[in-house]
This record gives structure tokens, sequence and C-alpha cells, in this order.
């Protein structure tokens, strides 16, 4: 009887409360394709010199649709893939005073370059986040838009991830995909680095969201607002801009 009570106390110190220490559950694996697109390869932070190249402006019209975002004060924005922080840093002055910038990225030595850019810049608006490639570590209802700038398609797990983003998002947000476009052969880019709108279309809407606006209006990429399905979407809308 002493010999029980002994190996039961034992068990009662050792064992885990359930939903405190229990270790995590597993990472599920990744997939190499997701409704018959093949998922490209995330860019190694070795090559964020990229992000921030002085053309970068010319090729992608960066800050025309940035100004389509339409952020203000006080707003709470997701740059999902932050990099080194290109976007991430200009939201955060259209969203000061009172907003704040999540700049999510999930190889943490993008995050430590981010910081080193911020580094005597005085913005103090922005959240450095290290995600995973299951879970952009998004507080729940934290953002009015987030915002994907060509790294949809990189998305290991685009489903957990679309399912993490819409608990992030607040009542009425909206996830703003930016893609290379597919259907234009001039885009110099790997065929596996762009979508098409029938492609993005097809994933969101299988994953809960619905179409709310486009905007054409960029040289090389497609740019379009999606909403939780179940939440009235604004207006459709697209500019008149013929897609390249």
């Amino acid at each position: 009887m002493i010999r029980l009570r002994f190996i039961a106390l034992v068990l009662a110190i050792f064992t885990p409360a359930r939903g405190e220490d229990a270790p995590a559950a597993a990472t599920p694996p990744p997939l190499t394709e997701y409704m018959g697109r093949v998922i490209a390869q995330t860019m190694h932070w070795s090559a964020a010199g990229w992000l921030i190249r002085h053309k970068r402006d010319r090729e992608e019209a960066s800050v025309k649709m940035r100004e389509q975002l339409q952020l203000r004060p006080g707003m709470d924005v997701c740059d999902m893939g932050a990099g080194n922080g290109y976007h991430a840093m200009p939201m955060a002055q259209s969203v000061a005073p009172g907003g704040r910038v999540f700049a999510v990225d999930v190889q943490p030595e993008m995050i430590d370059l981010l910081k080193g850019r911020l580094a005597g810049q005085h913005i103090d608006n922005i959240v450095p986040v290290v995600g995973l490639y299951h879970d952009p570590k998004l507080p729940e209802k934290s953002c009015d838009l987030i915002l994907l700038v060509d790294v949809y398609h990189e998305f290991s797990h685009p489903v957990h991830m679309l399912a993490a983003m819409k608990k992030a998002l607040k009542p009425g947000g909206a996830l703003v995909l930016v893609e290379f476009r597919s259907e234009d052969d001039s885009v110099p880019i790997k065929p596996e680095h762009k979508m098409s709108k029938a492609q993005i279309n097809k994933e969101l809407a299988a994953n809960g969201y619905k179409l709310a606006k486009e905007f054409d209006g960029l040289p090389w990429q497609h740019m379009m607002w999606f909403q939780v399905a179940d939440v009235p979407a604004a207006p459709a809308s697209s500019t008149t801009n013929p897609t390249r």
C-alpha cells in the first residue's frame, strides 16, 4: 500500500497538468502543392537586399499600392511576410498616431534586419513578430487589415494560415493579397511565384473568404481585397485599367 501511494505521488508531481505544461501539438506537415498549384520556396533572408532595391517602386508601384490601402491614424494592421520592413515602415507612419503594425516573418533573421533598419528612425509603433509556418502568432481580432505582398504563394500551410488570419481580423477587416500575375508572360518572375486571379479566388473561397474589391492599376501584380465570407463585403469595384 505504501509503495502504491509513493508511485501515485511521483506521478502527480511529474505528470503535466492538462492544458498547462503539456507538450505543444506537433507542427503539421508542409505541403508542396495546393489546389493544383505548386507552392514556391520561401525566399531566404540572405537575399533580403532584393526587397529594398532602388528600382522596386518603379517596377511594382509600391507607393501607389500602399495608397490603395487607405490607411488612417489609429488603424491596427499587419504586414505578413514583412521581411526587412520595406512596407511595414511606411505603413507604420500612415497609421500613427494611435495605430500599430504587426510585422510578421517566419525567419528571425528577417526580423533582426527590420530592427536594424528601425534604429534611429523614430518609428515606435511596429510590433515585430516571429511567426511559425502554420501560425502567424497574431492576437485574436487585432487587425483592421492584413497585407500579404508576394508571400501567400509561399505558404507551406495555406489552410492553417488562412484560418489563423481569419481569427486575427477585426469584424469587417480585410485580407489584401498582392501577387505577381501568372496571366502575364511579360512579368519577369518565375512561374511558381505568380498566381492568377482564378487561382487566388478558388483558394480563398475554399477557406471562407469572399472577394470584396480589386485594383488592377499595378504594373506587375494583382491586388485583391478579401473579407470573411459571413461578413458583408464592401461594394465590389475595380479600376478601368486593363490587366496586363
